[in-house]
């Protein structure tokens, strides 16, 4: 991956709609779970890596 080295990225297509993202485990976004709030979207432009990067700090 282009902003950090020796990672392992898996993509799985399921139904739903939701995106998560994770790292060592531990969800770090997910969209459907801001269902409920009002703040239900897709990460913005750069917001993974930011979070990424935060958990990994």
């Amino acid at each position: 991956m282009q902003n950090f080295d020796d990672v392992k990225i898996e993509k799985i297509i399921g139904s739903g709609g939701d995106f998560i993202v994770e790292v060592d485990g531990e969800i770090v976004f997910s969209k459907n779970g801001l269902i409920g709030t009002d703040r239900v979207r897709l990460p913005n432009g750069g917001e993974i890596t930011r979070l990424i990067r935060e958990k990994l700090a």
